[in-house]
């Protein structure tokens, strides 16, 4: 990895990962300054969506094809872990939206809150530093059978797929659709990727890069927990930060994404 620069607010970061049998090679721009990790984030998803398009040629080439379509969002009713940037992220996009249109989305989580506090669910949400790794398989489950809709879709689609989140980017399947509407572990063919880019971003909010578990957020209570969680870290030179990224996706396997706060 090297950085260079016509400009002293950026930085043209070259950059070369293997990922599988694969070598990515790609030339990046950063703030060249003080930087905090939100504000890399456009160039994180653009990772993460070529290591995916790695993983889909790979399918392809096994003969097997994605079946995720427009307006097939049964994958829209899990429970979406995020790393606690994209969490910020999500609460800044919402905040970002036009009338009506923000209001309409605010209602919608109000309304998703809702039916989980009424079904209990939602103090186990909000009490992830609890559970283990069994905790997160079940209460998983529990959440898809609530049937609780992601706020952001309408009309079976993802209605901010291009600020979506890296877990969702990550997640597609070459078994039928109709599958996902009653999932189980013998009817699920997900399409494999080399590394999983979203437990790597969460790892960067994880004080002890050792930790067994990672820090993350339900993708359906992002906007209200980033309202109480401001970012507290102290910026960093963009190359740095974009090194460390790279240094973990290269050679770190992520801890499970279990805990949280």
């Amino acid at each position: 990895m090297s950085a260079e620069s016509d400009d002293s607010r950026l930085a043209n970061v070259n950059v070369e990962l293997k990922v599988g049998q694969r070598k990515l090679a790609a030339r990046l721009t950063v703030p060249a300054g003080p930087t905090r990790l939100i504000e890399i984030l456009p160039i994180v998803q653009r990772i993460a969506d070529t290591i995916v398009d790695a993983g889909v040629e790979d399918a392809a080439a096994e003969g097997r094809t994605v079946s995720c379509t427009k307006g097939c969002g049964a994958c829209c009713r899990q429970l979406v872990p995020i790393s606690e940037v994209e969490a910020r992220r999500i609460g800044q996009l919402v905040a970002e939206m036009p009338e009506p249109r923000q209001a309409h989305v605010r209602a919608r989580l109000a309304e998703a809150r809702q039916q989980l506090s009424e079904s209990g669910m939602l103090d186990q949400l909000l009490d992830r530093a609890s559970w283990n790794e069994e905790t997160f398989v079940d209460i998983g489950t529990q959440y898809f059978h609530l049937g609780v809709a992601c706020p952001f879709l309408e009309e079976e689609s993802c209605s901010i797929h291009l600020d979506r989140p890296i877990t969702c980017r990550e997640y597609l399947v070459t078994s039928p659709a109709e599958n996902c509407r009653c999932p189980t572990k013998d009817n699920i063919a997900k399409v494999d990727t080399a590394v999983q880019v979203w437990t790597t971003l969460a790892r960067f909010d994880t004080p002890d890069p050792d930790a067994k578990y990672i820090r993350w957020v339900p993708l359906v209570i992002a906007p209200e927990w980033a309202e109480t969680h401001p970012d507290d870290t102290a910026p960093r030179p963009g190359p740095e930060l974009l090194r460390d990224l790279f240094q973990q996706l290269a050679g770190r396997q992520a801890p499970p994404p279990v805990r949280g706060h």
